[in-house]
């Protein structure tokens, strides 16, 4: 949007020059000039009203910016009026009513690259980037700084803090990320797609456990959005943690018919309905239709790669620590596939193909080579820190991936 404002600004003073011409090309002076002249004031002056307040309506503007420029147009076209009831050269008048053409487009680019507008853009891009794989570590850690600092700074920009919310989130950062998402929702109790994700980080906060806290705003999103996928998937952790086997399979499968089959989030909804299902049978309940064709069969996910993970000998970690395993290409440090352990899971087999993507676009799939890393946060963040220990195979060529892989984290960073 701040881009085409800015195109339609720089358009305007080539299109009011146009609309003047007649009225100014030197109509026989004596010849309805003035009445000319001021019809082509009046409508020039209506037209640059009338984009000043959709600048308005649209953020480009705020209401002082309005109000400085609609009564500098307004003294320009008393000025100009003044001078034809006087008679005064018409070259003077002309020169007002160049004057005022150059007024809204000159003064909204001034206007515009003295705001923050144009910091705004710039972040809109990196996130974008960031969103596409684009950026570098270095890349990703700045753009976590820049919207750390814009939520500090404009504490009603309530997008940059879901999307800082999310970041944490991903990043493992689960305190901040439960902080941020809890901001927005306090200010927004109607965005129920937000509560669910809050939820969701206070649930990975808790230990992977439902808590007083999830399970009501769980309830509270799906009596608004039934079938929201976030919520349907925790109520489902919740049902089954009270034995209830039959509505935590309901839960499940509704929410796994609105994923993609080869997802990571279908293959885990998948096997949870597979767990209920089983849990059903053995309590002597009906097992109903089982959804094991839901799952794609791991032909369908492609190229994949079957990696044993270990921890060194003598390296201890809290059980909860996190153990990050991922597959990553020559281009980006972006993962193409990641799998999230806990280091009392290993040692643990993992297989990495295009259903363990971050996202659809960039998997494995499309790689003929990749950087295998297997990584115990200590700290608990996504990124490598100081303190981690670590394991990786630099290169894997894609000839080499039906073999069997292992790493041992035995370095520390």
């Amino acid at each position: 949007m701040t881009e085409l404002w800015l195109g339609l600004a720089l358009f305007v003073l080539p299109l009011a020059c146009v609309l003047l011409w007649p009225a100014l090309r030197g109509a026989g002076a004596q010849r309805s000039a003035a009445e000319s002249k001021r019809a082509a004031l009046a409508t020039l002056y209506r037209e640059q009203r009338a984009e000043l307040q959709s600048a308005r309506d649209s953020g480009a503007l705020d209401q002082r910016q309005f109000t400085e420029l609609e009564a500098e147009m307004g003294r320009n076209l008393l000025a100009a009026e003044a001078s034809l009831q006087s008679g005064g050269p018409a070259r003077g008048g002309r020169g007002l009513l160049f004057a005022l053409a150059a007024l809204l487009p000159l003064a909204a680019l001034g206007i515009y690259f003295s705001s923050d507008h144009i910091d705004d853009l710039r972040l809109y891009r990196e996130v974008q980037a960031s969103h596409q794989g684009k950026t570098t570590a270095a890349d990703e850690a700045r753009l976590t700084r820049q919207l750390k600092a814009r939520v500090e700074s404009h504490p009603d920009d309530l997008t940059s803090r879901y999307v800082l919310a999310q970041r944490l989130l991903v990043a493992g950062d689960l305190s901040g990320a439960v902080e941020s998402y809890r901001y927005v929702v306090q200010r927004s109790p109607e965005a129920a797609g937000v509560k669910a994700e809050l939820a969701q980080a206070l649930f990975f906060a808790a230990g992977s456990r439902i808590t007083n806290e999830v399970r009501q705003l769980t309830d509270e999103v799906l009596e608004i959005q039934p079938n929201n996928g976030t919520a349907l998937g925790l109520a489902g952790i919740a049902a089954f943690d009270r034995k209830d086997y039959r509505a935590a399979r309901d839960h499940w499968k509704r929410a796994l018919v609105q994923l993609s089959p080869d997802s990571a989030a279908a293959q885990a909804l998948a096997a949870g309905v597979q767990r209920a299902e089983k849990a059903l049978a053995d309590s002597g309940q009906p097992a109903a239709e089982t959804v094991a064709s839901s799952a794609a069969p791991a032909a369908a996910n492609g190229p994949s790669i079957r990696l044993h993970v270990s921890l060194g000998e003598g390296i201890e970690a809290k059980p909860d620590t996190p153990v990050f395993v991922y597959a990553r290409g020559a281009d980006s440090p972006m993962p193409l596939a990641i799998v999230r352990l806990r280091a009392q899971q290993l040692p643990a087999d993992v297989v990495l193909d295009k259903s363990r993507a971050m996202m659809p676009s960039r998997s494995i799939a499309g790689a003929d080579a990749v950087e295998l890393v297997a990584r115990l946060a200590v700290h608990g963040d996504a990124r490598p820190a100081p303190g981690d220990w670590q394991g990786s195979i630099e290169s894997l060529p894609k000839a080499s991936w039906g073999e069997p892989q292992t790493i041992v984290i035995d370095r520390q960073l």
